[in-house]
């Protein structure tokens, strides 16, 4: 059976997991990371999950199709709800941050040390306080561009190793990534944040201390960038 091409994200998620004898996949959907872990041997058995019925049946047809059903446990739930055992990298993916930080927060008890690959369509701040509240803290932030838009994929450890508030706002160990990919991703986030101060200052009562904080972000991103 010839290996499903992985999308820039999904490839990312794969370089960034550890290698394991059992991994859980949080909110599966198609299974497609998962399929492509057992199958390149990353991973020796999976849980995926999925509070969707629809999309369990989505991955269990992934999974059966693959002939990988012996080497996956496929279970309903919601968030790390469905899971007991110790597994040695999990990943949230998929989602917005603020589900993300739910997820990890409400769940924590169950991740047992674990290391965790997150990736959120939105609200990647939320994402690092998570991984502050539940003791861990960030090794990896790496930028990757698919479907006409940036995404981060981030990976976290446990011990906890403080981020300033700035960090949380704009990225720790983003600014140490290698990929050719930052200085465009930053660039982005450097337009992002100047519509944001336009409206700001626009608006009939600007909010003065928001404004000094985008203001400081946005000279961060012009010191790293060079402009």
């Amino acid at each position: 059976m010839r290996y499903r091409l992985l999308d820039p994200r999904l490839s990312l998620a794969f370089d960034l997991y550890d290698p394991c004898e059992l991994a859980a996949d949080i909110g599966t959907d198609h299974a497609y990371l998962p399929a492509a872990l057992l199958q390149r041997g990353r991973c020796q058995r999976m849980i995926l999950t999925d509070i969707s019925p629809g999309a369990l049946a989505n991955a269990r047809f992934e999974i059966v199709r693959l002939r990988l059903s012996s080497r996956v446990d496929l279970r309903l739930g919601d968030g790390l709800e469905p899971l007991s055992e110790s597994c040695g990298c999990i990943s949230v993916m998929g989602m917005g941050g603020r589900t993300i930080q739910s997820i990890l927060t409400a769940g924590q008890s169950r991740l047992q040390g674990a290391s965790l690959i997150l990736s959120a369509h939105t609200d990647w701040h939320l994402i690092r306080r998570a991984v502050l509240d539940i003791g861990y803290h960030l090794d990896r932030e790496e930028p990757c561009f698919a479907a006409g838009r940036y995404y981060l994929v981030l990976r976290a450890r446990p011990g906890l190793e403080p981020l300033s508030e700035q960090e949380i706002r704009t990225g720790g160990p983003l600014f140490r990534s290698a990929s050719p990919l930052l200085p465009g991703f930053l660039s982005r986030r450097r337009e992002v944040l100047s519509f944001q101060l336009k409206g700001l200052l626009s608006a009939s009562v600007p909010d003065q201390p928001l404004i000094r904080q985008v203001q400081e972000d946005l000279a961060l991103y012009d010191r790293f960038l060079g402009s």
